[in-house]
């Protein structure tokens, strides 16, 4: 720098004259006092400057003393810090996204706001390759754009000019695709965006799922260099745990989706089993049924949880499957039944839970089944058990099916209909009936308009 004049080293209005004639703005009120900054050149070095201005006696300028400490490379490394660390917080938050996504737009999207928002990228976004006549690139996820910006801009992978755009040749090569200067190397179609969006480079990085590039992630970033050795690792070690989230959502999703059908197998079978029981009993046809929904709405209004209720619907619809081993004119008798035939009638539980219990349910099913003539008092039937020892769901059944019994007829008698039902159960709650099931089903008949 020797003999060149100042203005030439330093940016103007900066470096260590700038310090020192703060300085001396600042004598008049204060005692020398040494000025320290870095000052940045244009060249890329930069300096710690000490600068202090030097007063005669009456406080005027006399001159000026600059010390210079060449602190280029710790800079740069503090910067490399500033990055990694930058980095290792948006790999944190990525994989944060990764446990709590639900499905893959969710999942994609939150990768796009963290790049984004924690990364220090311009813009991200997530597409995924579509098998269409065009080939066409549907967005899931973006930050820094908009999505429907993004949808007109006719995206494809196809082997044409509009797919010799970054995003197009990653899928369609299955390789990363780096643009240090995006709107020299973009097609005609996208260099309007690009420059709207101030994006310079650009990394396209393919999401490998199902053994073939079918994802894709891109990130732009408003400088040239932003997009170094260290952000392609980060980026492409997140591209792949990217791809992972995805490919264990869809095994998910394909899990789900077969035990829904299980499910509904399940379902019709069981209400198969049930059609068979009333075929051999015309009279109590829609029994089961019946007391079926009356038992899930008593366990909603008892607040319980949605599974619990399905259990129990599943457990009510086939609760008197055990009459299968009751003969046909025992059950169709219009005589009261004599003491035997009630003794055999009693069998019905126990009948019920041998046919179930083989049947893998995701509830207990067999024992709600064993247990629905259960009182609380140990006067019920077949095991005589008391209050807590009989299943929550069982002892919920057993209030729908007394409900739904007296209100119904019989060959043997009329209905006696609804309210006396209600009264019997008041009349015993606590002592036969669970408190908070009798509470739950008149409150459903008598203030939510309940009916059979």
């Amino acid at each position: 720098v020797l003999g060149r004049p100042y203005w030439e080293v330093f940016p103007k209005n900066h470096g260590p004259l700038a310090s020192c004639l703060h300085a001396v703005e600042k004598a008049e009120e204060e005692e020398e006092e040494e000025e320290e900054e870095e000052v940045r050149l244009p060249g890329g070095e930069v300096f710690l400057s000490r600068s202090r201005a030097v007063l005669d006696e009456a406080g005027r300028y006399r001159c000026s003393r600059h010390d210079l400490t060449d602190i280029t490379a710790l800079d740069h490394a503090r910067q490399r810090l500033e990055r990694l660390n930058r980095l290792f917080r948006t790999i944190s938050l990525g994989n944060q996204a990764l446990v709590r996504a639900e499905d893959e737009a969710t999942l994609a999207q939150d990768f796009c706001d963290v790049l984004v928002k924690n990364g220090g990228y311009r813009m991200a976004w997530i597409g995924l390759a579509m098998s269409d006549e065009g080939r066409s690139i549907l967005p899931l996820g973006a930050q820094g754009i908009g999505m429907e910006v993004l949808r007109g801009l006719g995206l494809t992978w196809a082997d044409d000019e509009r797919g010799q755009a970054p995003s197009g040749t990653c899928i369609r090569t299955g390789q990363p695709v780096l643009r240090h200067n995006l709107p020299e190397e973009i097609p005609a179609a996208y260099k309007e965006i690009t420059r709207d969006l101030g994006v310079r480079e650009s990394l396209s990085l393919p999401l490998i799922v199902e053994d073939r590039a079918i994802v894709m992630l891109t990130v732009s970033a408003a400088s040239h260099d932003l997009l170094g050795d260290d952000e392609i690792k980060t980026l492409t070690e997140m591209a792949g745990d990217l791809a992972y989230g995805i490919r264990q959502l869809r095994v998910r999703a394909e899990r789900l989706g077969a035990l829904e059908k299980l499910d509904q197998s399940l379902d019709h079978a069981v209400t198969a089993i049930a059609a068979t029981v009333e075929m051999r009993d015309p009279y109590t046809a829609g029994h089961q049924r019946r007391v079926a929904e009356l038992a899930c709405a008593i366990a909603r209004e008892m607040g319980l949880p949605e599974d619990l209720v399905q259990g129990l619907r599943m457990a009510g619809t086939v609760h008197d499957i055990g009459k299968i081993h009751v003969p046909a004119e025992i059950l169709s008798s219009p005589a009261k039944l004599t003491e035997a035939e009630f003794e055999i009638i009693k069998t019905h539980p126990r009948a019920g839970h041998e046919i179930l219990k083989g049947i893998d349910f995701s509830w207990p099913v067999a024992e709600i089944v064993l247990q629905h003539h259960e009182k609380l008092d140990g006067s019920g039937y077949p095991q005589g058990l008391k209050a807590d020892a009989i299943l929550l769901e069982a002892r919920i059944l057993a209030v729908a099916d007394v409900v739904e019994a007296m209100a119904s007829h019989r060959p043997y008698r009329p209905g006696f209909g609804v309210f006396p039902a209600l009264q019997e159960i008041s009349r015993n709650k606590g002592r036969l009936y669970d408190k908070a099931a009798v509470g739950a089903c008149l409150r459903l008949f008598l203030e939510g308009s309940y009916s059979l």
